[in-house]
């Protein structure tokens, strides 16, 4: 099997061959968005906004190679742009729309499955989307539902429980007495709703607590099985040969050896505040953790490109801690950090992760 340097070079060359022929759409979330929607600030939805200096080394890395390129504020603005047969009419025979929207899901926000839009309205007007497809957008973005999934497959995750903001427990079954667990947003990615109070033994006194967690971000949250143990990302890519790029731990600026630590909203949205680094071969569980963030990637259908995170404990054994159906592709995303290490420049990145998708696809040369 090639090494995944290797594929990633070819995919590089590949889509620097099509660009003069592809327009990428990229769809992003605003700020602006607030204004319509006051209760997505309960999600930190700002805050994961990308930033326009962010976005703007994206479009310069596609412009670089003589792509056509589009900023879409929002689902609103593809979904307008769409109707009004403008994004069809653009003159470049392969169309990319990068499906970069946020959940911001809770009351008076955002439905759940909002990320399965994109992908569901570019098909029907024959266009690309990004890496997975509807169905797989909206399971990898509950996590009880695909950690209940994956566990049934013999995937080794931690137990996990569902807490209803208006029902309370899933089918009345809580986590037993004396459980050390986390609690997480159900709907949520970049740790929102997660503070150094999220992690405690569990008893029945603690309903209230997880309520009131639930209550803060406006959604159901997961109780979870606490892992001790470092967090290492590793993103898959599908061309259509599944394949990792090099598994990075991530790095807490405020405990970077404590493997009790957990990784919060401010650390995620802080700068310097996280690192990654690339998890040594010679580590335990390096290998099995690849595998078995491949099994990941087909158990919930992911396309294209996807990120997968564990924690590995004391004995060496990864746990599926969560999935990245989208993974962010900043400067100093760990899906980034991984690449790099493959030899990968910033620009080079972003243009193979736009690459995965269309060699998914057959859209690429050979």
């Amino acid at each position: 099997m090639r090494s995944a340097a290797i594929v990633l070079r070819e995919l590089h060359e590949r889509i620097v061959e099509v660009a003069p022929e592809l327009a990428v759409f990229l769809v992003y979330d605003r700020p602006l968005q607030v204004e319509t929607r006051p209760a997505l600030t309960h999600t930190q939805f700002v805050q994961r906004c990308v930033s326009e200096a962010q976005l703007s080394q994206m479009i310069e890395s596609l412009r670089d190679v003589g792509a056509y390129v589009e900023l879409l504020d929002g689902d609103q603005a593809f979904i307008r742009a769409v109707a009004a047969n403008r994004l069809q009419a653009v003159s470049r025979r392969l169309k990319l729309v990068y499906n970069g929207v946020e959940g911001g899901i809770g009351l008076d926000a955002f439905q759940p499955g909002r990320k399965a839009l994109i992908p569901v309205v570019a098909d029907a007007f024959d266009l690309v989307a990004s890496n997975s497809n509807a169905y797989a957008c909206a399971v990898g973005r509950h996590k009880f539902h695909y950690f209940t999934l994956l566990r049934a497959l013999g995937i080794r995750t931690p137990m996990t429980w569902h807490f209803r903001l208006r029902d309370g427990w899933d089918g009345g079954v809580a986590p037993p007495s004396g459980t050390t667990v986390i609690v997480k947003s159900t709907y949520e990615s970049w740790s929102v709703g997660v503070s150094e109070d999220s992690v405690f033994a569990y008893d029945r006194k603690q309903d209230g607590l997880i309520r009131e967690i639930a209550a803060s971000i406006g959604q159901d949250v997961c109780v979870q099985t606490f892992v001790s143990g470092p967090e290492v990302c590793v993103p898959v890519y599908a061309t259509p040969e599944r394949f990792a790029t090099t598994p990075v731990r991530a790095i807490l600026a405020k405990a970077p050896g404590d493997p009790n630590a957990i990784m919060t909203f401010q650390d995620v949205s802080r700068k310097d505040a996280l690192t990654h680094s690339p998890y040594p071969e010679d580590e335990p569980g390096q290998q099995e953790m690849i595998r078995s963030a491949i099994r990941v990637f087909e158990a919930l259908e992911l396309g294209a490109f996807a990120r997968i995170d564990f924690r590995v404990d004391r004995d060496g054994s990864p746990w599926v801690t969560d999935v990245g159906v989208s993974p962010g592709i900043g400067p100093g995303s760990s899906a980034f950090r991984s690449a790099h290490a493959e030899g990968l420049s910033y620009g080079e990145f972003v243009r193979v992760a736009m690459a995965a998708t269309l060699a998914y696809r057959d859209l690429l040369p050979a």
